[in-house]
């Protein structure tokens, strides 16, 4: 009882205050570290990774540091610091479990860097770009813009699948379905035109065209184009023209007939 009152002692409007300032400060700090940050990503192509990898770590670290010192500033001798401690793991233990497990998870992630800002990954049944890595959670946006939030502790259980790992291209997989008779080698053709031809298309990179039977609901002949995008942010509207591409090649070749337009 007496080693609480004495922690307690320590926790004067004063020094709240001070506390409060600090995390303030802190919070303005990262919003304009944040905001300088994207403006530099944005200008400097060719480091935007570097730069968008910086981003969580400066700010998980300053977060980190912020709270320490407001510790140190609440419980300013060694003995107070380590009561006080003591009691914010009780209550950790009894009411903030999973929040302690999100941040465990930040730092997990940090560490091992399964993806960075700026990556397009998929996480479970959500799939998008990287916008957001915090102490409690992960946020992508979806080629939809839809904000997805996941919890840092999830994450840790999961497959991630990553696209690009930290560069700006990344494979796009196009299907087109054809009809079952298509002369296959007109149909690769086709394919391969088409990925050649679109301007998102990064040509230092190989395009592949497999040709597959499908048999699932009705017969059909499934061509699936392989291609790098130069920039992974343009992956939908890839697919998309190359998919326009072929359809309008087939149409004019007389590969589709009335029933598959």
């Amino acid at each position: 009882m007496g080693s609480r009152t004495k922690v307690f002692e320590f926790f004067t409007p004063v020094r709240l205050l001070e506390a409060g300032v600090i995390l303030a400060l802190t919070w303005l700090a990262i919003r304009y570290i944040s905001g300088l940050l994207s403006l530099l990503a944005d200008r400097t192509p060719k480091a935007r990774f570097l730069v968008k990898w910086l981003e969580p770590v400066l700010r998980i670290g300053l977060w980190f540091g912020a709270i320490v010192i407001c510790f140190r500033l609440v419980a300013p001798t060694t003995d107070t610091f380590l009561a006080a401690v003591g009691s914010l793991a009780i209550a950790i233990g009894l009411g903030a479990q999973d929040l302690i497990k999100n941040i465990i998870g930040g730092f997990v992630i940090l560490a091992d860097r399964p993806y960075q800002l700026g990556d397009r990954v998929k996480i479970g049944e959500a799939y998008g770009e990287i916008d957001h890595i915090g102490l409690r959670s992960t946020k992508l946006t979806t080629p939809d813009d839809t904000r997805v939030t996941i919890p840092n502790s999830d994450i840790l259980g999961e497959h991630i699948f990553n696209a690009n790992s930290g560069v700006p291209d990344c494979q796009v997989v196009t299907d087109v379905i054809l009809p079952p008779g298509t002369d296959p080698g007109e149909a690769w053709r086709v394919g391969m035109e088409a990925a050649h031809t679109s301007p998102y298309t990064l040509l230092a990179k190989p395009v592949v065209v497999l040709i597959q039977d499908l048999f699932d609901q009705r017969p059909a002949m499934r061509v699936r184009i392989k291609a790098y995008v130069y920039d992974h942010r343009f992956e939908p509207a890839m697919q998309s023209d190359v998919t326009r591409r072929a359809k309008t090649e087939c149409l004019r070749r007389g590969l589709l007939d009335q029933g598959w337009r």
